[in-house]
């Protein structure tokens, strides 16, 4: 910033606060009047640190100015740009030579003018939520600032979304001890992407990959469930699955882990399913009721209950009734297992991986334009789920792990038992 602009704004502080500080003065004008003249200073203030360093790099190569006996000489002065706040920013910068006239580089000015410091900047705002058509618009405007245009975001952002897809799909599951594995779908780009999140024995969770597909098909999953072997994932133990009640996921499982898993299906899915069958005036009542009986602390309570409530609604529609009874049972896993009630709140629904799914959401809420036969919706997703993994924090009940396993461990054992006596 020049000197005039710097007594400029001096001059315009003492006229807002008065010369004697006895003067009202309006705070909210003043940050307006002197905001646009504040970034810039702060820009100018970067730029001079850079020119700073640069000249203390050049002083340390070349020596002082008409000093001899160097080896390394000034060779005039070149316009040149850095990255500051996102976007190219022009400077002037020192030439060097050697004696012999081969070019000496400024290691200084080279990393300033990296688009390293871009990309990051590119990265961030896009998945704060900024459109590659807007991202100009959120660059800080100064004088001598180039700007990012839409084709060099998009270019960035497909390279920082790659290496995020790399980091997800190649990511080795040997040092994770897996318990709980949570899988469900989500619709991306016309396409559906069925994901695996995990929790381990000390209640951290993670996303272990994802597969896309058409639809939330056997095959798909199959296929997810069999690459997370080959990056290690330990099957040498029983796992608690959660699923929303998908046929296929449930084949897949069996098909993969067979009795291994014991799977628990989402109840709130159910409650739903249940609810679509019947008119609304009944929905808070009969969701009241299978609410309570999923409350029962024992198996047995719970699935007497359960049992009261299919009786009632046969009087009221067979088919809410047939949709409650199919595979009812597994909903009550959890109560089977005797898993402590802080913990049951964690594992009985797929709100686990649900919740995350929303941020997925809001971080792809500005790709209008999916392109098929690319990896873009992969490289979306990656991207999305890591995002939304750093906002993690371990289960509900996260002490009570210990009893899971316990439980798991005790019911594999029991199952093996009794497949040993039926043979």
């Amino acid at each position: 910033m020049s000197e005039s602009k710097v007594e400029k704004s001096r001059t315009q502080i003492k006229l807002q606060f008065g010369e004697t500080g006895s003067q009202r003065y309006n705070i909210d004008q003043l940050v307006e009047e002197l905001g646009l003249e504040m970034e810039a200073f702060a820009t100018s203030a970067g730029v001079l640190v850079m020119q700073c360093i640069m000249d203390g790099e050049v002083e340390q190569l070349a020596g002082k100015r008409q000093s001899h006996g160097s080896a390394i000489n000034r060779w005039g002065k070149d316009d040149g740009t850095v990255m500051l706040g996102g976007q190219k920013v022009g400077i002037r910068h020192q030439r060097l030579r050697r004696c012999d006239g081969k070019e000496v580089p400024l290691p200084s000015y080279e990393r300033f003018r990296d688009s390293g410091d871009r990309a990051r900047a590119v990265y961030q705002r896009l998945i704060a939520g900024v459109s590659c058509r807007t991202y100009e618009q959120t660059v800080e405007a100064v004088a001598d600032g180039y700007g990012v245009s839409k084709s060099v975001v998009n270019r960035e952002m497909v390279h920082a979304t790659a290496q995020r897809l790399r980091a997800l799909s190649e990511r080795d599951l040997s040092d994770f001890d897996a318990w709980v594995l949570v899988i469900d779908g989500i619709k991306v780009g016309g396409s559906m992407v069925i994901a695996v999140l995990a929790v381990d024995s000390l209640g951290k969770k993670r996303f272990l990959g994802f597969r896309e597909g058409s639809t939330e098909n056997s095959r798909v999953c199959m296929d997810l469930l069999h690459d997370l072997t080959r990056r290690k994932l330990r099957i040498d133990h029983p796992f608690l699955v959660v699923i929303d009640g998908s046929p296929a996921l449930r084949c897949a499982v069996e098909e993969v882990l067979g009795e291994l898993a014991q799977i628990q299906r989402c109840r709130q899915h159910k409650c739903e399913n249940v609810k679509k069958y019947l008119p609304k005036e009944y929905h808070a009542e009969y969701e009241r009721k299978i609410k309570a009986a999923y409350a029962m602390n024992s198996y047995d309570d719970a699935r007497s209950a359960l049992t009261s409530v299919i009786r009632e609604l046969g009087r009221v529609n067979t088919s809410a009734a047939e949709s409650l009874e199919e595979g009812f049972e597994d909903t009550l896993t959890l109560h089977r297992l005797e898993i402590p009630p802080c913990l049951r709140t964690s594992f009985a629904t797929t709100n686990l991986i649900e919740s995350p799914f929303s941020h997925v959401r809001t971080v792809m809420r500005n790709v209008k334009r999916w392109r098929k036969g690319t990896t873009q919706t992969q490289r979306w997703t990656a991207t999305a789920l890591l995002e939304a993994e750093k906002r993690f924090r371990k289960v509900r009940g996260y002490k009570s792990m210990s009893v899971l396993i316990a439980a798991l461990e005790t019911a594999h054992r029991s199952g093996e038992k009794q497949e040993r006596l039926a043979a």
